[in-house]
């Protein structure tokens, strides 16, 4: 009898979001072979903007977002960490989204196109910023033998896993991880010469208070390097969703949905963070997107929670919490919001003069 009680909220979760996908019947399409681009990127820039006044919105601060992420990962990330590996981050596919290759592959890609875009060659001192179980933060330390690494994580599960991953692979002596707010690091003044954010700054509130923390940060000539999910751009800056005026009631809606369950604050887009960035007077600042690159990732993400092995998973969770089963809601929502353009990759990168 206990057995079936768990099945049923899992069975319910499972019929809600396969029927969000009856009405896009690419979303849960299986990789098929995909032709190669060809080595050449062709990364699509973020929209101009006509010049218009930054009309920034004050946000009362939200004194319980950083326990409510940690107690999200400090949850979700082991179940991830089986399925997945040590990668928690979306994967690139080809500019248009269509190569074939593994998940892990593509995800592993994400990583060094971003440093090729990010035109970064040879960091010293690294700061991961949001590095999960450090998956990047070693790609990274393998990748530049003469960097030395730190990742920061509000989530204590996640600090552990990150650290016993890199003893185990011989690279504990040049990365090492600790719990820390973002919006407060706990370092001195220009101390790294990059700064690395694979889809972390989503989950930063008051996004020009995370970038001048950043800014503090860096060495003069150091780089700040961000892709992260944020919705379309649109002709009015706001840097936040909910009093945007070229997003509609539904939009709204589906952004929101997403904050609920992935405990985000406000969806920015990129022309607010290139905004940000120019008004804390950052230089050499430059933005894409590359959403269509990304586009196959959140469907074999539901296709694996799908899996027996992601079944059995889920319903482990629900001992220590409904913060995965959350989240796996929320996958249906990202699903969604890629396939109507709404929500997007945005990546921008600028450095401190």
């Amino acid at each position: 009898a206990g057995s079936s009680l768990l099945f049923l909220p899992l069975s319910l979760l499972i019929l809600g979001v396969c029927s969000a996908f009856q009405t896009s019947p690419l979303a849960l399409r299986s990789h098929e072979p995909r032709a190669a681009i060809g080595s050449a990127s062709k990364f699509v820039p973020a929209r101009t903007h006509t010049a218009r006044p930054l009309s920034m919105v004050a946000l009362p601060p939200d004194s319980t977002l950083p326990e409510r992420i940690a107690n999200f990962y400090d949850q979700s990330s082991p179940l991830w960490e089986e399925i997945w590996g040590e990668h928690m981050h979306m994967g690139h596919y080809g500019d248009k989204g269509d190569e074939e290759k593994t998940d892990v592959q593509a995800q592993i890609d994400m990583i060094d196109r971003v440093l090729e875009w990010g035109e970064v060659t040879a960091p010293t001192r690294v700061l991961d910023v949001g590095c999960g179980v450090g998956g990047s933060s070693r790609h990274i330390a393998r990748k530049f033998p003469d960097a030395q690494i730190t990742g920061v994580t509000l989530s204590p599960t996640q600090c552990e896993s990150a650290q016993k991953r890199s003893e185990a692979v011989g690279l504990a002596d040049r990365t090492n991880f600790q719990v820390a707010d973002a919006l407060k690091l706990p370092f001195e003044d220009a101390t790294f010469d990059l700064l690395w954010s694979l889809e972390s700054g989503e989950h930063m509130p008051r996004k020009e208070e995370w970038l001048t923390e950043c800014l503090r940060v860096l060495k003069p000539g150091g780089r700040l390097l961000i892709a992260t999910w944020t919705h379309k751009d649109t002709a009015e800056l706001s840097c936040g969703h909910r009093v945007n005026p070229g997003l509609t009631d539904k939009d709204k809606k589906l952004l929101d949905k997403v904050c609920k369950y992935y405990h985000l604050p406000e969806w920015v887009s990129t022309a607010d963070y290139k905004a940000i960035a120019e008004k804390l007077k950052f230089a050499n600042i430059k933005t894409a997107d590359w959403s269509p690159s990304v586009v196959p990732f959140w469907p074999a993400v539901w296709r694996s929670a799908l899996s027996w092995r992601g079944v059995k998973g889920l319903i482990k969770t629900i001992s220590t919490g409904w913060e995965t089963l959350r989240g796996a809601r929320a996958v249906r929502y990202m699903v969604k919001g890629f396939n109507q353009g709404l929500i997007r990759l945005g990546l921008i990168t600028m450095i401190k003069p």
